[in-house]
């Protein structure tokens, strides 16, 4: 099968520089190994008593700073589909309590702590540097990191500073955050439905080769894509290795970077079977889990859910005990499970430097390479980065 552009990876990277490639007149093939587009984008569902509920189990929220992103949510006529999350709060659990994050911060610390905020810079530090001296170490240590953890669902404390939130234009006649009406995988749904795009689920690419100046992509059923550019949109370990034979020297620089399995469990439950009270997540301090964030954004009449994002490595038992003993239920109360293991990045200061190289390594080749381990984490960081591999391919 002969393309131009051959992406190999269907998540929201994969997928926007899907969109982009096409828009620009490239005749363009997706291939994903699970069987649908989405990766992180997955709003799984449940269908029960005449009934359907989804739920969130990677990527929550999206924000009216994520421009690149409403541009593509724009062209997908998906505008409409755009729905407010309701404000429910974060909460820590502590001593089997939940409570308010900021119930657990020590204010003369931190009023001692937050004038730095106006002299101290981001640039070069990480994130217990910067935030410790926003706070106040016993602030960050007890409280703040809890919460950073819960982000990429890994310890933080070594991230880049400047690489964890970033202040971003935003588009006022939006809402401030959202989602969509049948959760952010129908982004997924919509893009991959785009013209000059075809996607091929439940194909793992297993070898490349480069064949008389092109790219040949083999799956793990045996069939081979061909295209004039090949584009990585996988985890880096994962592009590292099928770069191996054909681009040693950057699957070796992509070698260098680091990241962290995401164990996830979802569980549905009957609205009237939980005594909680409506919260956005729930983050437990030190516990096998770095969150369980909550469906409660976007209520339903009958059923609540809520994604557990673990440690890798702990027992289905033992994971499903803490489950239930987190939520107060017995294990019966649980409709439906679902669990899905991700895989993210760790970021290290001098991660800029290490993004400059990979950048002068790629230019002049028929090689793109997008993801969450270059701008950052964020949706929006994804979005980006395949829009500037779209413009270093239209420009080849």
């Amino acid at each position: 099968m002969k393309s131009d552009v051959v992406i190999v990876g269907g998540g929201i990277s994969g997928l926007s520089l899907a969109f982009y490639s096409a828009k620009a007149g490239f005749k363009t093939t997706l291939l994903e190994k699970s069987d649908s587009p989405g990766g992180s984008f997955n709003s799984h569902r449940y269908t029960g008593n005449n009934t359907e509920f989804w739920h969130e189990m990677g990527a929550h929220t999206c924000y009216n700073s994520y421009q690149n992103l409403l541009d593509i949510v724009d062209a997908c006529h998906l505008t409409d589909a755009i729905i407010p999350r309701e404000k429910v709060p974060f909460s820590l659990l502590a001593d089997k309590q939940l409570k308010s994050v900021f119930s657990a911060l020590n204010i003369f610390e931190a009023l001692k702590s937050i004038p730095n905020i106006f002299s101290l810079k981001k640039e070069g530090l990480s994130v217990r540097e910067y935030y410790s001296k926003i706070v106040g170490v016993n602030n960050y240590k007890n409280v703040l990191s809890h919460f950073f953890n819960a982000v990429p669902s890994q310890p933080t404390d070594d991230f880049p500073a400047d690489m964890m939130f970033k202040s971003r234009p935003k588009r006022k006649e939006v809402l401030k955050n959202y989602t969509f009406k049948e959760g952010v995988q129908s982004v997924a749904r919509a893009i991959a439905k785009s013209k000059g795009i075809n996607v091929f689920t439940n194909q793992e690419v297993t070898g490349i080769e480069v064949v008389d100046g092109s790219y040949a992509i083999t799956t793990k059923a045996g069939v081979t894509h061909s295209a004039s550019t090949l584009a990585l949109a996988t985890p880096s370990a994962v592009s590292s290795r099928l770069l191996q034979t054909i681009e040693a020297d950057i699957s070796g620089h992509l070698g260098l970077l680091k990241a962290a399995s995401v164990d996830s469990v979802g569980v549905v439950v009957k609205k009237n079977d939980l005594s909680i009270k409506p919260v956005a997540a729930i983050i437990s301090p030190d516990d096998i889990f770095f969150s369980a964030v909550s469906r409660d954004t976007v209520p339903d009449d009958n059923y609540r859910g809520f994604a557990f994002h673990f440690r890798p490595g702990e027992s289905d038992e033992t994971k499903m005990r803490r489950i239930t003993d987190v939520l107060g239920i017995t294990e019966d109360k649980i409709v439906h499970r679902y669990a899905v293991m991700n895989t993210v990045p760790s970021l290290r200061v001098g991660h800029r430097e290490w993004l400059e190289k990979m950048d002068g390594m790629l230019a002049g080749k028929n090689l793109l390479l997008t993801g969450n381990y270059f701008g950052g984490m964020a949706i929006e960081d994804c979005v980006s980065r395949s829009l500037s591999e779209s413009d270093r391919l239209r420009n080849g």
